[in-house]
């Protein structure tokens, strides 16, 4: 009898417990994750804050908190992680009542993109760990990863071309009521110029310098389209690399930029696109647009097809020079774009290609300025 009554009693004791954990288990449990920054660089290290609050008497002995994130964010303590097309992380705690558990957890961000983690799996059991509870908590939290600076003594030459076809196109439209300043005269200066007042005040001839009209800028043409047998995606990633990297020179020295993609923002769902600007912000913008934008085919339209929708709009291409970044390499993309440019020579392509390779297109507008990039194949 007493080897049943004390059966009996532990099978209450079990069915009890397990009642009231599946009951009360998860009130006043709360789960925080979240990225330590807004912003990081391809190869850099930063970190998610995991925080774990039981707010409640009855303890949790075990509870495993799981959740996922871009795999291309890979954990400097792989235990716990395991990587297939996400990146699976679960770890596991001790939960005491009125506890709080805070965790920093470091990963190197290996791939630009915008990332986000939307949820957490909570799983838990009783005291005698018979009893299996789960639940999903919101726990949205994102990052962006911006592409890497591209190589800067390289990229000296279309830079420095591109600069100065801006600066020669501002110098040629004059705005004759706005006078910024004076200079020395030259022998090619017109005498309507000749600041007679500054010329009298210092006894050597002075001319105006006359503000432009207006601001020339450039627009980013960024094809993520391949035409090889084998989708080579390390050749866009360095055109987008070279995107930002131009982008940011440019807007240093004052040069407006837009961007314009047929790459899809994975926000918006459409074709990437920013508006020209050279404000304060406006590089972050640059680096957010270029990290938001997929490489998937599907909906994607060809460069081709992006010129003949822009060319649909002349006024919005007024006063621009046009940057064309795309390994792509058809006879058709090269005459599309020679068209595309016919009216801003000066305008440049950019064609990354791997080590030993020449462009394959037999004629490229005398207009356009080529700049092969090569990229080798072990880029680290």
């Amino acid at each position: 009898m007493r080897l049943a009554a004390v059966a009996i009693a532990l099978f209450l004791v079990w069915f009890l417990q397990g009642l009231f954990f599946r009951k009360f288990w998860n009130r006043g449990l709360e789960v925080f994750l979240d990225f330590q920054q807004t912003a990081a660089v391809e190869g850099e290290t930063a970190a998610l804050k995991e925080v774990i609050v039981n707010r409640k008497f009855l303890p949790l002995p075990v509870l495993h908190v799981k959740f996922q994130m871009g795999r291309e964010l890979v954990f400097t303590d792989t235990e716990g992680s395991h990587i297939t097309d996400r990146n699976y992380r679960s770890d596991i705690f001790s939960c005491m009542p009125w506890q709080e558990i805070r965790r920093r957890l470091e990963f190197v961000c290996r791939k630009r993109g915008y990332y986000v983690i939307r949820s957490a799996d909570l799983v838990s059991y009783d005291l005698f760990q018979t009893g299996h509870f789960v639940s999903s908590v919101p726990a949205f939290t994102w990052m962006y990863v911006y592409p890497g600076p591209a190589d800067p003594l390289r990229l000296q030459l279309p830079l420095q071309n591109l600069l100065g076809q801006v600066l020669a196109r501002q110098a040629l439209l004059r705005d004759p009521f706005e006078v910024q300043s004076v200079r020395p005269y030259q022998s090619y200066d017109s005498y309507r110029d000749i600041n007679w007042k500054a010329t009298a005040h210092t006894g050597s001839m002075k001319v105006h310098v006359y503000a432009p009209t207006s601001s020339w800028r450039v627009m980013f043409l960024l094809d993520v389209e391949s035409d090889r047998i084998w989708e080579d995606a390390d050749l866009t990633e360095e055109a987008i690399r070279l995107c930002g990297s131009m982008a940011g020179q440019l807007l240093k020295e004052g040069v407006p930029v837009s961007i314009c993609s047929n790459g899809l923002d994975c926000l918006s769902g459409k074709p990437a696109f920013l508006e020209a600007g050279a404000g304060a912000g406006h590089q972050t913008a640059v680096m957010e647009t270029l990290a938001r934008i997929q490489l998937q085919a599907a909906g994607r339209l060809s460069m081709e097809e992006l010129l003949r929708q822009l060319s649909a709009c002349p006024s919005d291409l007024e006063n621009s020079l046009f940057v064309l970044l795309s390994p792509v390499q058809r006879e058709e993309l090269a005459a599309a774009y020679g068209d595309f440019c016919a009216g801003s020579p000066g305008s440049q392509w950019i064609l990354p290609l791997r080590p030993g390779e020449r462009p394959r297109f037999g004629h490229l507008s005398g207009n356009l300025s080529l700049f092969p990039w090569e990229v080798p194949y072990d880029r680290s």
